[in-house]
């Protein structure tokens, strides 16, 4: 009786340290469309570190142009063109100085 005990409480808390941990180990690999993006990467260049996603992440980034283009852009997102930058003010003293206008004749 009492190992039955001991066996279902030992369950009960290899159950409940589990899904947690596993659940957070989810939560590192990045959305399901990064993860189908990734994975083939994943398999290919960093094998060795798949039990730790982390270690994946980081081998992944380390990879950097062996990536395939889907996964590049997971690490590497292409930059929006920024709007050129307005051209720099004239040196001071560099202005021409516009002539003064034609006098107006009064015909009133």
């Amino acid at each position: 009786m009492a190992s039955s005990r001991i066996c279902c409480g030992l369950a009960a808390a290899t159950f409940f340290l589990v899904i947690p941990i596993s659940s957070f180990a989810q939560s590192n690999q990045g959305t399901p469309e990064q993860r189908e993006a990734c994975t083939p990467d994943a398999m290919r260049l960093c094998g060795a570190y798949l039990l730790d996603p982390t270690s994946v992440e980081a081998c992944l980034r380390a990879s950097g142009p062996r990536l395939s283009p889907p996964c590049y852009d997971v690490f590497f997102p292409p930059q929006e063109a920024a709007p050129p930058p307005p051209p720099p003010p004239p040196p001071r003293g560099s202005r021409k100085r516009l002539p003064p206008p034609p006098p107006q004749d009064d015909e009133d």
